[in-house]
């Protein structure tokens, strides 16, 4: 693979997983252009595992649950041509197996975090504030280890002043990714998206 990018797939997905304590565990699935607007909207039914999975994959089910299953269909119903997708959910990123495009990592700031913003004087008018102005006190979620999933193939980069994780396995090509990625940046808070999706889901929830 060469990771290149065309007006064909000037697209990023963003996919997650709530789970839901009523309704089970419902992925969400948001296709954005580079100005940050949706393109596509996809979400699963809600899926819960059965006792022969929860007995026979132990703790590998997670990752199966999320990255082969819901993680796998959401992507196949995208008509969009994505340059890559990225989650805030370890387990999602089981779906990589599958696909020839990366599936980035993003990691949530913890509750605890102190945010400290810095004046918008001080930085350039191109800069997203929320994505780009942490400072190094602040608390990122770290790739924890998952049974069932190799997280060890996710290479940490810095991308805007935060951490992310690129596929190793892509490695001729992770340079030339964390730097788009860092272009992107400057248009679209890569953490943002996925509070969009929580709250789709939580209304197509109280629709059904």
């Amino acid at each position: 693979m060469s990771f290149a990018v065309s007006e064909k797939t000037a697209f990023l997905g963003f996919i997650t997983v709530v789970d839901h304590p009523r309704f089970g565990l419902v992925g969400g699935f948001l296709v954005l252009n580079l100005l940050g607007r949706p393109i596509e909207f996809h979400c699963t039914a809600p899926v819960k595992a059965n006792r022969a999975q929860e007995i026979l994959y132990g703790n590998t089910l997670k990752p199966y649950l999320f990255g082969e299953q819901i993680g796998q269909v959401l992507i196949r119903r995208c008509k969009a041509e994505t340059a890559a997708i990225l989650t805030d959910t370890t387990e999602i990123l089981a779906v990589q197996d599958f696909l020839d495009f990366p599936v980035v990592f993003v990691p949530s700031v913890s509750e605890e975090a102190e945010w400290e913003t810095e004046s918008r004087q001080e930085q350039p008018d191109n800069i997203l504030p929320l994505f780009q102005n942490r400072t190094a006190k602040h608390k990122f979620a770290p790739l924890k280890s998952v049974p069932g999933l190799s997280v060890a193939r996710w290479k940490e980069a810095n991308v805007a002043g935060s951490p992310i994780w690129i596929p190793e396995g892509l490695a001729k090509d992770f340079d030339a990714i964390a730097e788009q990625l860092a272009v992107w940046a400057k248009t679209v808070d890569y953490a943002e998206p996925f509070s969009r999706i929580r709250l789709a889901l939580e209304e197509a929830q109280k629709a059904a």
